[in-house]
């Protein structure tokens, strides 16, 4: 895991996404919840290192999906990133993805971001994408703390102090 200390100058983009319900968003402004945990990966290899983001930090009591909920402060978020020539095939791509997931919570959570990968990886400050990479991401799209890698102990309590510390997320 690489944490890094300059998230603040980093914005998420303004892109378009589906999650595998159907639903479209135009992110940052319609992230589900005031803060979002996006973990975000680039190939189908990372789905480990994803998924264990994910049941770390909802072992610290973080929602892991919006599904059914209105009232978020803050949520986990999926974001599987492809290249926009992949968007003639994102019926299949997608419905494949939620035919083998089939859990409305999942399902839920997963955005797929289709379209320049390097527009959503540069103003995130993503150098490399062999590993996930995660981002807490305020609903104006500023980005509060990054790394990029696997989950550590390191990383969770990093990213657990950056939604409690001053320049945080509000409370």
């Amino acid at each position: 895991m690489n944490a890094d200390t300059t998230a603040l100058s980093w914005v998420f983009p303004d892109v378009a996404g589906r999650d595998l319900l159907g639903h479209e968003y135009r992110l940052p402004g319609e992230f589900p919840a005031e803060v979002s945990i996006a973990v975000i990966a680039f190939k189908q290899g990372q789905q480990a290192q994803a998924d264990a983001w994910i049941t770390r930090l909802a072992q610290e009591g973080i929602p892991q999906t919006p599904h059914g909920r209105t009232d978020l402060d803050k949520v986990i978020l999926e974001l599987p990133v492809l290249s926009g020539r992949y968007q003639v095939v994102r019926r299949f791509i997608d419905g494949g993805m939620a035919a083998s997931i089939r859990d409305p919570d999942i399902l839920a959570r997963t955005i797929t971001l289709y379209g320049s990968v390097d527009g959503v990886c540069e103003p995130l400050g993503i150098t490399s994408r062999e590993d996930v990479s995660v981002r807490v991401v305020r609903h104006d799209g500023s980005v509060v703390w990054g790394a990029t890698g696997p989950v550590t102990e390191e990383g969770v309590a990093d990213l657990l102090a950056s939604l409690a510390g001053p320049d945080g997320p509000p409370a």
